[in-house]
């Protein structure tokens, strides 16, 4: 004799809302696993009290990364054989858009000859879909990927990669169970 279970409403498990930055924090530290330098734009700051980088518009992010050919050498000489990369992105949160006056700013940028990106626009605003345009774009030096810790496939450093769990952890713990 079989057993007939009540049926139960349940609702359907939905993706965790994830903020801006939540978004944003989770990518940055998985650039700098990349080896990039981030930069927090802040135009609005207290200049008097040391704080403040920008200008009204301006990115979120700044993204550096040095490259050089050749040895080290004690005094960067000469100078013919660096170069930067650089990277602004403007992270938004999944149906976050950006301002007039920050189109204005990346239009500007971006005529300059600037690598700007903007969540929502350039990629789907969420950490999957940075790390699918990221992937994708030719700066990655290493494939970037988050997954059950067991299975980051993810080459980096040996003392990044234990943040990268940490960060693998933070972004799991948002996923209802």
């Amino acid at each position: 004799m079989s057993k007939m279970w009540p049926t139960m409403n349940r609702k359907p498990v939905k993706e965790p809302k994830l903020t801006e930055a939540d978004i944003q924090k989770t990518c940055t530290e998985l650039l700098e696993l990349d080896g990039w330098r981030a930069l927090r734009t802040d135009p609005v700051s207290r200049r008097e009290w040391g704080k403040g980088f920008g200008e009204l518009g301006m990115a979120d992010h700044l993204y550096i990364r040095y490259e050089r050919e050749g040895p080290a050498h004690p005094h960067p000489m000469p100078y013919d054989n660096r170069w930067v990369e650089l990277l602004w992105c403007e992270w938004k949160r999944r149906g976050g858009k950006a301002k007039s006056h920050q189109i204005d700013w990346h239009a500007r940028e971006r005529a300059r000859g600037a690598l700007v990106i903007v969540a929502g626009e350039d990629f789907p605003a969420s950490i999957e879909g940075f790390l699918g345009w990221y992937n994708q774009s030719g700066l990655a030096r290493h494939k970037l990927a988050i997954g059950p810790l067991s299975k980051i496939p993810i080459r980096a450093p040996k003392d990044p990669l234990e943040r990268l769990g940490e960060i693998a952890q933070e972004c799991m713990a948002k996923v209802p169970r």
